[in-house]
């Protein structure tokens, strides 16, 4: 199986919602369309998607700031989400992602993806029926 690591386009934004969706998030889709078209023109932020055969089966986000204490570019690994069936995608879509933020010159990467975003949109949908019905 070969793996094809790019860039994000704004014709893959349809394809990264669905992998988002795939591991649990559901962003609401005006604001999801919003965010996407800034994140890609945006130089700090890295949306990059994996390919294979053609097929976009994973995508992952790397924000870069500066940080003093650095003296030099910070990068984190925001969101990863690889659809099932696809082992291995998700180790060429960091290293490439991560390999990209080291050539744009970070200094360190912090790898914690998916960690201190909200509960994805279904699960509060689902908490919200469920108080709902209890009340």
């Amino acid at each position: 199986m070969s793996v094809h690591v790019r860039a994000a386009s704004l014709q893959d934004g349809v394809a990264v919602l669905a992998l988002l969706e795939e591991v649990g998030y559901y962003p609401e889709p005006i604001s999801f369309a919003k965010t996407y078209r800034k994140t890609l023109s945006d130089p700090h932020f890295l949306v990059r998607v994996a390919e294979v055969e053609g097929k976009i089966v994973g995508m992952a986000t790397l924000s870069m700031r500066w940080q003093l204490g650095l003296g030099g570019l910070l990068a984190c690994l925001d969101e990863l989400a690889v659809a099932q069936g696809h082992k291995g995608v998700d180790r060429a879509l960091m290293q490439a992602t991560v390999g990209k933020a080291r050539g744009l010159g970070a200094r360190r990467i912090v790898v914690r993806t998916n960690e201190g975003t909200p509960p994805p949109r279904a699960a509060q949908i689902k908490e919200r029926a469920l108080l709902a019905r209890s009340a």
